[in-house]
Order: structure tokens, then C-alpha cells, then sequence
């Protein structure tokens, strides 16, 4: 007999794909970026500071691919916890530390990335 799925799962089942897919779009720009279309010899930190505080386009790259790569990899973390089942006060309990989690790791990586704005090297 089939249980019933709850809306919320089919909304992260369907983010967690989604999230996959801009994920696989963010590699394949940074490996074609930084790995085959960079004919200046290795790329250093002056390189990169010089990509983030020059352009728009990057600065959105970056700002998004921190809450992407955060959002899949926590909301991955759950999916294995609840084929377990765990019980409400358990399930309620890691929700909210990895909301907790999740918030910290966006704003510091978001923070990381707006000093590297604006850093001159």
C-alpha cells in the first residue's frame, strides 16, 4: 500500500532537483572558466579577487552558489535521515539546527565573498 507523500516532500524532493541542476551549470562554468578558458598560466588569488570585483555577472555567480550548494547539501543530509523516520521531537530538533546551519553558512559565505569584492590586491 502507498503512504501518503506530504506536500512539503514533494517541494524539497523537487528544490533538491533543482538546486542539481543550477549546481551542475556552476561546475561546468567554473571548470570551463578556471581550467580551459584561463590561457594565462595558473590561476592565483589576485586573478580571482580581480574576476569578483570586476564584473556584475560574477559577483551573482558566487552570491548564488553559496545558498545552492548549502540548500543541496543539508536538505541531501535530511533525505538519508528521514528514510529512518525519525521520530517528531527528533525530526523538529534537526530541522531547525540545520536552519541554524544553514542561515550561518550562507551569510558567512556570503560575507567572505562581499570582502573579496571589493578587495584590492
Amino acid at each position: 500500500m502507498a503512504e501518503k507523500v506530504s506536500n512539503q516532500s514533494l517541494v524539497t524532493w523537487f528544490l533538491q532537483r533543482l538546486s542539481g541542476l543550477f549546481l551542475a551549470f556552476f561546475l561546468f562554468t567554473h571548470i570551463n572558466v578556471h581550467h580551459f578558458l584561463h590561457r594565462e598560466g595558473l590561476i592565483d588569488f589576485a586573478v580571482v579577487v580581480e574576476r569578483l570585483s570586476g564584473s556584475f555577472w560574477w559577483k551573482v555567480y558566487y552570491l548564488l552558489f553559496v545558498p545552492f550548494c548549502v540548500f543541496h547539501a543539508l536538505n541531501g543530509i535530511w533525505a538519508i535521515l528521514a528514510d529512518y523516520r525519525p521520530s517528531g521531537g527528533f525530526s523538529l530538533t534537526v530541522k531547525a539546527l540545520f536552519w541554524v546551519i544553514g542561515v550561518a553558512m550562507t551569510v558567512v559565505g556570503a560575507m567572505t565573498l562581499t570582502n573579496l569584492f571589493g578587495a584590492g590586491v
